[in-house]
């Protein structure tokens, strides 16, 4: 690095409507606007006029051509593979926009969901080499990690974090996966950013009122035909589990994480109140949430959440609420596992209503040594988040040592 840094370009999935993504980012945005006000932020993103419009922050369009699935198979693979050798001077030109780029937090080395090689591994490589010809900070926050079965991914996500600036995971097994994939090791091991997050945690819970975030959740494959019948069974135990606890007098609110999770929501409510036509209409609500904070509002009142997505799951520890995670990912596991609380877990290619009844009625009973030994366990990962964040930039961007000959 050979400039100073006035320019730090934040690089993702952001702005597509994934409520977690956009959430660690707003945590790592409002940390800048804090310790370094100065610093402009702009963004390289798959959603460019969303976050210009949501956040008014100069963006940029992450590819050479919109990733959408128009027109016919030929013409799409034809567009498709024109974009990714028009990725190759482009990353180039974005490497150069800024005078860093940083990816904040999210799941950038996870396989699971469909992820292709040629996709964001083979992005996020582009422009990490770019930031080296460069000589810009590439900077890997704080992100999430899986194993990679394609050997093609694997080495994507290893060549990519060799070229990175600063490295650093949002829990040990990521680091760990890494590690075993050869890559070199991290920086720092911290809490998720979103534990971080400006929206609020205490309120007082209204007896009764369970949220449940639920999933657009296809499998771990890229089979249509497996992937709808997941859907299908996903969507049918979660409607047979909350039907017998809005029948016991529960008031159900179900909220997604991702935009596309709304109608898996309505689904469920609608397969509710068919099967139980004694229930009123309200006793099972949809609520759409747009925002961390509006998905934060809605679990603040709640007496017990389950929780499918992982920033769902996080919302609910960060209020300290009686969880049950109905998992898409071992992510999920490690963080209740981290905190004691495995019982309370279900992985959802096994889910089971009658199981998920009994632990959402367990949490309950147990709710007050839940809360406790969350906030205990919890209650030093904002300071944890911050100190990773105050070290990314001293020792990353070299903002501190910037800021200290300013004023000197």
């Amino acid at each position: 690095m050979s400039r100073p840094i006035r320019r730090v370009a934040f690089y993702g999935y952001l702005g597509s409507g994934n409520v977690g993504n956009d959430a660690t980012f707003e945590a790592v945005l409002s940390w800048f606007k804090s310790a370094h006000p100065n610093v402009e932020i702009r963004c390289i993103t798959i959603a460019p006029a969303e976050m210009q419009s949501r956040y008014g922050i100069a963006s940029v369009l992450l590819s050479s051509i919109p990733a959408d699935r128009g027109g016919n198979q030929v013409m799409w693979a034809a567009r498709k593979l024109l974009g990714r050798l028009l990725d190759l001077p482009r990353s180039f030109y974005l490497a150069g926009s800024a005078d860093a780029v940083v990816v904040p937090g999210m799941g950038v080395l996870e396989e699971k969901l469909g992820v292709r090689p040629w996709g964001l591994p083979l992005w996020l490589f582009l422009v990490a080499a770019a930031c080296r010809l460069r000589r810009r900070p590439f900077v890997l926050l704080d992100i999430g990690a899986d194993w990679a079965v394609n050997p093609v991914t694997r080495r994507l996500y290893v060549a990519t974090v060799g070229l990175a600036t600063h490295v650093s995971y949002r829990d040990e097994s990521s680091a760990a996966t890494m590690r075993r994939a050869g890559a070199r090791a991290p920086e720092a091991v911290a809490p998720d950013l979103v534990f971080a997050h400006t929206a609020p945690t205490r309120a007082e819970p209204e007896a009764g009122l369970l949220v449940v975030g639920v999933m657009a959740y296809y499998g771990r494959g890229d089979d249509p035909v497996r992937g709808a019948d997941v859907r299908r069974r996903y969507a049918a135990e979660m409607a047979e589990a909350m039907g017998r606890l809005a029948d016991t007098g529960d008031r159900v609110v179900l909220v997604g994480g991702d935009r596309v999770d709304i109608d898996v929501a309505r689904d469920i409510r609608a397969a509710v109140l068919a099967a139980c036509p004694s229930l009123s209409d309200d006793a099972v609500l949809v609520r759409d949430v747009a925002t961390f904070t509006d998905l934060t509002n809605e679990m603040m009142r709640a007496d017990v959440v389950v929780a499918t997505r992982f920033h769902n799951l996080i919302c609910a520890l960060r209020l300290a609420r009686p969880t049950v995670s109905v998992g898409y990912a071992e992510k999920n596991r490690h963080l209740m596992q981290a905190l004691g609380l495995d019982v309370y877990c279900q992985d959802i290619e096994q889910f089971d209503a009658d199981h998920l009844v009994a632990q959402v009625r367990a949490a309950r009973v147990d709710k007050a040594a839940f809360a406790t030994r969350v906030r205990d366990a919890t209650s030093g990962y904002a300071g944890q988040v911050e100190s990773l964040l105050d070290r990314m930039a001293d020792e990353a961007l070299g903002l501190a040592r910037a800021c200290a000959t300013e004023s000197s």
